[in-house]
This record gives structure tokens, C-alpha cells and sequence, in this order.
């Protein structure tokens, strides 16, 4: 037998023969009969081509290579037993390692925040860094470990085999200027909302386009003036035109206080109700039961989890 494919359990058995100085008090602590023990003890012989153990009066004395290999298994036990303590006792304030998510920069604008403090909280070690990339690369990146999980209203991952949890759902709201000349005198009607000019957030880390969407299928549409891959500038730019923008509502309730902004429902009504978008989170089944991955979906989860009962039109 090679020494490097031996049973790990019999160098335990070893130490123990070792530590109490006998076959039999061996036995008993390992809670095998003596003839199993001095059974390993011939393997090991034979192994290292040394008797090891010496009987004497008093039960065995060990040479000077069984001294060795003793001191060998109880740093080998030490360094299991402390790993695998480790693993069991999982504490985020320990963690000192870089957590990266996929989220949009809608997710940043409102999730992102809060998660920052709870995670600063739990774990003061981590960092975060926020990854945008299109869907086909976010399960890569998902299944590869670049990315621990992907946050927002994904729909094409749904249909992958990563795991997921729905959050919670919302619907839209339109952003125009309080000084917008159509809106101002008929308000924020049907007519109003096809004729004006929109702006319309569309970047590559996005997936499928959930309002643009429902349009097609009730076969309307509407003048595109401006389409921008960020979300930040949305308020910015409305305020100084007639434009209108159609926002996931969490972002329109975030922006709902910025100066010269008034905030309207989307004009649509029964048989054409306005959809609403599903924001989950998703993680490959590769880090299910890792610990890390664990608590940080328990995290999100905890911070933004809502029944599927609840209203689409709740608060962010």
C-alpha cells in the first residue's frame, strides 16, 4: 500500500493507541472491538514497514516513528475538525470577500440602499459590486460564481434552469413636467398619453421590454422622441420637455418628489389593464446549499419578500 492512499481512519485509530497506551483502551474510546483495532494496526505496519507499538507490562510503548505519525493525525484531526466547525457555524460578520450582483440601475436606484445597509450591518467585511449584462451572459456568470445573484425583473431568466424567488410585483407610472401644455389642460388621458412624445429607458441589460410589450399586443403605439440606457436622467430630462416617461412604479414613487415633476397613472383601464412587472432573484442551483449564497438570498428575501396577495400597486 501506498502511504499517500491510507485510510485517514487508521491513523486516527493509531493517535488513539497512542494517546491511551493501549490496544484495548484504544477500542473502547474508538468504540470498536480490539481484534478491529489491532487489525488496523497490522495494515499500518505493514504500511510503514515499522512495528510502531512495543508491548510492554503495562500495555505498549511507541517507537520513534509512531511518535511521529501521532503528532501527524492529531494536527490532521485539528485541521478537519476546525474546517468543518467552520462550515457548520456560518457567520456573515467574519466574511472579508467581494459580493457582485446583476441588477438594473432601476434596482440600484431603489433596492440597493437598503440592501447596502442591512448587508453593512450584518457583514461590515463585504464589498458589493452591481454587474449589468444581458441575460444569456447572467447565467453564465451565475453558473461560473462571477455573480452570486441576479435581482429585478428579469423574465427571460424565468425560463432558464436557475433558481428563483419571486419578490414582488408592481406596476407602472408616468413621469411629465408640471408645465406639460397637453397634460396640463386634458390631464393625463389616453388620447394624451399616444400623441405626446415619450422617452423610453432601453439598455443592453435589460430583458424583454414588458410595457413595449403589452402596446404590441392591444395594437397601440406610441412617438419614441429620446431613448436613453439609464434611468438617472429620467426626472432631468422630462422636467425640461413635454416628454412623457413610463417607469416601473417603485422608480416613479422615488422620483415623485423631484422639482417640477408630476406623477400620473398610465391611462389604461379594464379590458386593457397596464401589466405589471415581476421582480425575483436568481441564483444557480451550483450554490444552493452554500452558505454565503444562502444568506444572502435569506437577506433579500427578508428586506423586499411580499405574499403574492399583496397589491401590485403597493408601496416600493
Amino acid at each position: 500500500m501506498n502511504p499517500r492512499d491510507i485510510d485517514l481512519r487508521l491513523l486516527y485509530t493509531l493517535e488513539a493507541i497512542h494517546r491511551s497506551g493501549s490496544i484495548t483502551g484504544a477500542a473502547e474510546e474508538l468504540n470498536l472491538s480490539q481484534p478491529a483495532v489491532s487489525h488496523s494496526l497490522r495494515r499500518l505496519r505493514s504500511v510503514f514497514g515499522d512495528r510502531l507499538f512495543i508491548r510492554t507490562a503495562d500495555g505498549v510503548t511507541p517507537t520513534p516513528l509512531a511518535e511521529q505519525l501521532a503528532a501527524s493525525a492529531r494536527r490532521i484531526q485539528y485541521t478537519v475538525r476546525s474546517e468543518l466547525e467552520a462550515s457548520m457555524h456560518f457567520d456573515p460578520a467574519h466574511l472579508t470577500r467581494v459580493i457582485h450582483l446583476c441588477m438594473t440601475d432601476a434596482g440600484e436606484l431603489v433596492m440597493l440602499p437598503r440592501l447596502l445597509r442591512r448587508l453593512h450591518e450584518e457583514a461590515p467585511g463585504v464589498e458589493v459590486q452591481t454587474l449589468t449584462m444581458p441575460p444569456k451572459v447572467m447565467v453564465e456568470a451565475l453558473d461560473n460564481g462571477v455573480a452570486d445573484l441576479a435581482i429585478g425583473p428579469f423574465p427571460e431568466l424565468a425560463r432558464t434552469t436557475l433558481s428563483r424567488q419571486r419578490l414582488y410585483q408592481r406596476g407602472f407610472l408616468c413621469l411629465v413636467a408640471r408645465d406639460q401644455r397637453a397634460v396640463g389642460r386634458r390631464g393625463l388621458t389616453l388620447e394624451t398619453y399616444l400623441s405626446e412624445g415619450h422617452l423610453v429607458v432601453q439598455s443592453p441589460g435589460r430583458t424583454e421590454e414588458v410595457f413595449e410589450r403589452f402596446l404590441a399586443e392591444n395594437g397601440l403605439s406610441r412617438t419614441v422622441t429620446l431613448r436613453v440606457p439609464h434611468t438617472l436622467c429620467v426626472p432631468a430630462v422630462v422636467r425640461e420637455t413635454d416628454l412623457i416617461a413610463t417607469v416601473p412604479q417603485s422608480v416613479g414613487t422615488f422620483f415623485s418628489s423631484y422639482p417640477g415633476i408630476n406623477v400620473f397613472p398610465v391611462p389604461f383601464a379594464e379590458p386593457m389593464a397596464p401589466p405589471v412587472t415581476t421582480v425575483s432573484q436568481y441564483w444557480s442551483s451550483r450554490f444552493e446549499m452554500d452558505r454565503t449564497n444562502a444568506w444572502l438570498r435569506g437577506v433579500v428575501a427578508d428586506l423586499f419578500h411580499e405574499p403574492a396577495d399583496v397589491p401590485a400597486g403597493a408601496p416600493a
